[in-house]
């Protein structure tokens, strides 16, 4: 029988229900109906709001076992909804158990009457009042609640005390947690809650007796300043910037010279008119005064001020000065719009008074996966992410239009001003994105500077930095690129990654030409696009490992009271649906699970466990349901006869074979790929020799410069440039015949932008793809051949178009600004969540395992995927498969179909129909891979319905090749 681990599953799902905004719709629905004096429906609420609450807890209780929840805001901030939700579900008793009240105790009236209406409370939940709190619509909101409160009776007034106090509870865990950036701004906070505070309590009945009472009560206006002071602030710098005092003066007498002349000719002209026009009771007048008041009324009304002329001069004159004031009229409406429109502008570029965001400064082509990964990432940890973009453009970019939960300011990242805009000084992560610059001087000059500005800023806030060049320190004696030379202070010794996308992108593009699919199982081990896949996870283990008798590593729980052998914990996790990969060290060394043997000590101390599974808690709780389980098997084993020794097969006859480099590869590059020589230098670490060719739409001139560029950069390494056959030719992207020579010689394709184009470059890549299918077609060859896409849209048609058809060759879509960013995001989210500097050491420990799964050389050679090639059919319990791989030194993570497989988990599909996620993979290939064969119903369902499907088998294992460099 297949135990499986339903149990994470089902509470990720849970988690996933409760926290949908479909789902507070619904219990606001029913909170609502709880206004209600009928016992029995009063009852069923009680019922459902109670189940609600205990799902709750039991969640809560789940996740505070590990960091960083333990310690986050997060937590603190649950546990005060919880008590409220307890509060509010038990004022249901009142109706349930149909308390009555005489009438004539007024006080115990009053007191029930409040009780009754604590049920509304709930509604705090549902609307995320702590991530509103500090915007400026809140402010407004918050603005109007204070002058309701002054004459405000009975249930109303009970309802905003409650409010009050609510929202005081969540702005003191909110602002405990805050960094702030400024002393000043430090007491001027806490003063605003302390005034807020005294006058909430001087509001409630009982007091309001108190001499003082109504002063006090009358601090609370002081928070009416805040919103209106930054209005009337803006307004100012308006008109001061636009320079409209003068346009205003200008119209103004210019007004004040035609009302006056028009209204003494008017004297001169009309002697007998009325310019009171009848309405009040009393003799014509003749004064000037009433004829330069009537031309001025005249010339600002849009309408005609004469009812009907008495001559034909009046009617001239009459339409004359409507015109005119029509005109005169205009130039007010004009600057009052410019006005208005400047208002509107500086407020949406104001100051934010957000709290613990992530910031994100500057945009590149991998920003909006950034953003985007990074919804995805705190949608599957529920951590509700603040984001808060920082740009130089007017206006935010095209991408960030279906981004709404993303705040954008217009500004530089290099001011002062601009960084404080954001609030970065309460921020507690910031991601700098640098863009393409000249030359790598460029890049680090402006990368130094910018790190100056952000530390000067908030000098603990964690730091990540995007560069489009290389990260090497360009000192033999710094530690890192941007280590700063007069800093003898550690001042700059903070939290900060640098993230080299031309590092990234050469060694991506390595590992895909090795392995096709490998961007794709890596995007689902960093962020999954899906809720239930499973993803690589880290979960703190303070214990001892130890060997015993039979010199077996045991692992005891964090609390010491059980232990196990680590590899039947490993078998039996598996079959649970968690894949226990290695250990973490006290000295942060990730130890994969295989290697644990090589370990000539009795003793290891851990930090933590790290593995795939659907959450970390996941990975926590079924290792320690598992180390309990062996202990109980161990003891009722002892009382009973040994069991026979499972026989393990061979790889060998399970007809498995390991996919590995050929001693030579045919590389023809059709267009510009980024890091070309830095490519090179990576592929050499695996193949002998390397044919390249590259057609591109150069100049003679340009084609010797490229070659001359590339050969200088390889050169560094002596005896490299031996291995290397370099062939440049000029090629214009229409003379396809051309193509068939190079075609029929490579074993690899790579086909890109010609380095000439910038726009529209996925037309010319499906075109010319065409034309290299028919070559293959014609010459009957097999090369792998890699599209490089701008966009995952560009891919997805392409993709959906290709998988249509039968292909005589090999075709994976690739789309590296994709690959790039959800590495990026996956780092930067993983900083953010620290609370604590022991959970910062750990994060860490995630960018490192990525770059032993990327490298795959050096000293990352000890873990690295390894796939298996399938040839006869797999045994059918998938445990014989499982130890097989162990007993070769393997861990075995996830399969490849040659056929889609569709996600028809019942389960699943109720739920996501009711509270709709994202259903399908963004990647037409990803529906054939199949991470943790255990982690899903419908990934068991693939296993048992399409394992003669089965083509590659992906594995976790250590490089025993030699490298050449």
């Amino acid at each position: 029988m297949v135990i499986t681990n339903d149990r994470a599953l089902k509470y990720h799902h849970l988690e996933w229900v409760l926290g949908h905004p479909r789902f507070g719709l619904l219990m606001m629905a029913l909170i609502c109906m709880s206004f209600t004096h009928n016992q029995m429906l009063a009852l069923t609420l009680f019922v459902l709001f109670t189940a609600e609450i205990v799902m709750r807890i039991a969640l809560l209780r789940r996740k505070i076992k590990l960091n960083p929840y333990r310690s986050s805001t997060n937590r603190k901030i649950e546990v005060l909804l919880l008590t409220i939700d307890t509060i509010a579900v038990a004022s249901l008793l009142v109706t349930v158990l149909n308390i009555h009240i005489p009438a004539e105790d007024l006080a115990l009236a009053r007191l029930m009457r409040g009780v009754y209406l604590l049920r509304s409370i709930r509604f705090i939940r549902y609307f995320d009042l702590h991530s509103a709190m500090f915007s400026p619509t809140y402010g407004m909101f918050i603005s109007l609640v204070i002058l309701i409160s002054f004459f405000a009776t009975d249930m109303m007034l009970s309802a905003i005390i409650i409010f009050f106090f609510i929202e005081l509870s969540v702005r003191l865990i909110i602002m405990r947690s805050i960094n702030f950036e400024s002393r000043r701004d430090k007491i001027t906070e806490w003063a605003f809650w302390w005034l807020d505070l005294i006058a909430t309590i001087f509001m409630l009945p009982f007091i309001t007796g108190f001499g003082y009472s109504s002063a006090l009560r009358m601090l609370r206006l002081a928070r009416l300043l805040r919103p209106w002071k930054i209005i009337v602030r803006n307004l100012m710098e308006v008109l001061r910037e636009g320079q409209f005092m003068q346009e205003i003066n200008l119209i103004v007498l210019f007004l004040a010279i035609l009302s006056i002349g028009g209204g003494v000719a008017a004297t001169l002209l009309f002697t007998d008119f009325d310019y009171t026009l009848g309405l009040y009771h009393k003799p014509i007048e003749h004064e000037v005064l009433s004829a330069i008041w009537f031309a001025f009324r005249l010339l600002t009304d849009p309408g005609n001020s004469v009812i009907y002329p008495g001559s034909i001069s009046l009617a001239v004159f009459s339409i004359f000065a409507v015109i005119l004031g029509v005109f005169i009229f205009s130039f007010f409406i004009g600057i009052g719009a410019n006005i208005v429109s400047g208002l509107m502008r500086r407020l949406r570029n104001e100051a934010l008074q957000v709290k613990n965001h992530m910031v994100i400064l500057g945009w590149t082509p991998a920003s909006p996966y950034i953003v985007h990964q990074l919804r995805i990432i705190s949608d599957r940890s529920f951590a509700r992410l603040k984001v808060v973009l920082l740009h130089h453009e007017d206006h935010p970019p095209a991408e960030l239009i279906n981004e709404k939960w993303v705040t954008y300011r217009q500004g530089a990242i290099d001011t002062s001003t601009d960084l404080r805009r954001i609030n970065i000084g309460s921020a507690k992560q910031a991601l700098m994105m640098l863009p393409e610059a000249r030359s790598e001087a460029v890049s680090l000059a402006h990368s130094f500077y910018n790190l100056m500005a952000i530390r000067k800023e908030n000098q603990r806030i964690k730091l990540s930095i995007a560069i489009p060049g290389m990260d090497h320190p360009r000192l033999n004696t710094h530690r890192h690129m941007l280590q700063v030379g007069w800093d003898n202070h550690g001042k700059y010794d903070q939290p900060t990654v640098i993230l080299s996308e031309a590092d990234f992108r050469a060694t991506a593009f390595c590992n895909i030409l090795r392995y096709s699919d490998f961007d794709q199982v890596l995007q689902r081990l960093m962020i999954p696009e899906l809720m239930d896949e499973s993803a690589l996870q880290l979960a703190s283990w303070n214990a001892e490992l130890r060997r015993n008798e039979n010199n077996q590593w045991q692992i005891p729980t964090p609390d010491g009271k059980y232990s196990a052998d680590i590899q039947s914990i490993r078998a039996n996790m598996f079959r649970r649906g968690v894949i226990l990969l290695g250990i973490i060290t006290d000295d942060w060394e990730i130890i994969p699970i295989y290697a644990l043997d090589d370990q000539y000590v009795e003793s290891l101390q851990l930090h933590a466990l790290i593995g795939i599974a659907i959450s970390d808690i996941a990975l926590y709780d079924e290792a320690v349901f598992c180390i309990r389980e062996s202990m109980s098997d161990r003891t009722l084993a002892m009382e009973e006869e040994p069991e026979a020794a499972v026989m393990v097969e061979d790889i060998d006859s399970l007809g498995l074979t390991l996919v590995e480099a050929e001693a030579r590869m045919k590389l023809l590059v059709v267009g510009w790929v980024g890091s070309l020589p830095l490519l090179l230098k990576r592929l050499l670490r695996f193949y002998h020799e390397l044919d390249l060719t590259i057609l591109d739409n150069l100049s003679e001139e340009e084609v010797n410069n490229e070659r001359t560029y590339i050969e200088r950069r390889i050169s560094d390494q002596p005896g490299m440039e031996e291995l290397i056959n370099i062939k440049i030719k000029p090629w214009n992207f229409n003379d396809m015949e051309c193509l068939r020579e190079h075609v029929k010689d490579a074993n690899h394709i790579i086909l890109s932008r010609a380095s000439s184009m910038q726009d529209d470059a996925y037309a010319m890549i499906s075109m010319v793809l065409s034309h290299i299918i028919t070559i293959t077609k014609d010459e009957e060859v097999t090369p792998q051949i890699f599209p490089v896409m701008e966009n995952r849209e560009q891919a997805s048609m392409l993709q959906t178009e290709l998988f249509e058809f039968e292909l005589p060759a090999d075709v994976h879509v690739t789309v590296p600004n994709e690959f790039y960013g959800i590495y990026v995001a996956h780092t930067s989210f993983h900083m953010y969540a620290v609370e604590e500097e022991s959970d910062y050491q750990m994060k860490r420990v995630f960018r490192h395992t990525l770059d032993k799964l990327m490298s795959d050389s050096g000293e990352n050679a000890d873990m690295g995927l390894k796939i298996f090639s399938v040839s006869t059919p797999l045994p059918e319990d998938e445990m014989d498969l499982f130890n097989s791989l162990k007993e070769a030194g393997y861990i075995w993570i996830g399969y490849t179909l040659n056929t889609v497989y569709k996600q028809d988990d019942q389960i699943g599909d109720a739920i996501n129909t009711v509270f709709p996620r994202q259903k399908y993979f963004s990647c037409k290939r990803q529906n054939q891979i199949v991470i943790n064969p255990n982690g899903t119903p419908y990934s068991r369902r693939a296993w048992l319905t399409n394992r003669e499907n089965i083509v590659e088998l992906i594995t976790i294992g250590g490089d025993s090749d030699v490298e050449l460099f």
